[in-house]
């Protein structure tokens, strides 16, 4: 492990006040060019899936053919961003360090006005307000210097 990042929480070093500093919080991976250019897309502070060259529907996450009619065809469209609560649970535990001053937060289940469903972080919520079919839209979390995290609130329709 070359980078303290890696290194788990206990064997990180502490600040000049015995405190450990949390880590920054971990970026997504994606090894497939089509999962990148939907992490790339983000980055200009808008939603985009994929639509299907073939029968028109939009798809998340990202893959290389239509699951309703097979067809390798598509393009990248906006998205709306809004869309309505479909599931949630409040997460007690943080599964990484890095989220730890966050918890309880919410982990979410959104379903888009395109059709799709995305998972996701609810935030600046009343835990106690939650139910099912609160409208809902995108807002974007910025992770480190230029990383844009798509993250959801509640919203007034």
């Amino acid at each position: 492990m070359s980078d303290e990042r890696d290194l788990p929480p206990k064997m990180r070093r502490a600040d000049q006040n015995g405190a450990q500093k949390a880590p920054p919080k971990p970026l997504p991976r994606p090894q497939d060019p089509v999962e990148r250019e939907f992490w790339k897309r983000c980055q200009d502070g808008h939603l985009y899936f994929q639509r299907c060259g073939g029968c028109g529907r939009f798809r998340h996450l990202p893959r290389y053919m239509c699951a309703g009619c097979g067809s390798p065809e598509f393009s990248w469209e906006r998205s709306s961003g809004k869309g309505i609560l479909f599931s949630w649970t409040i997460t007690h535990q943080a599964l990484h360090p890095a989220f730890a001053d966050e918890i309880p937060f919410v982990a979410a289940v959104v379903e888009l006005e395109e059709g799709v469903r995305m998972a996701t972080r609810l935030i600046d919520c009343d835990h106690e307000r939650l139910e099912l079919d609160l409208p809902v839209e995108v807002d974007f979390e910025l992770i480190g210097t230029d990383f844009r995290l798509p993250v959801f609130r509640l919203c007034e329709r």
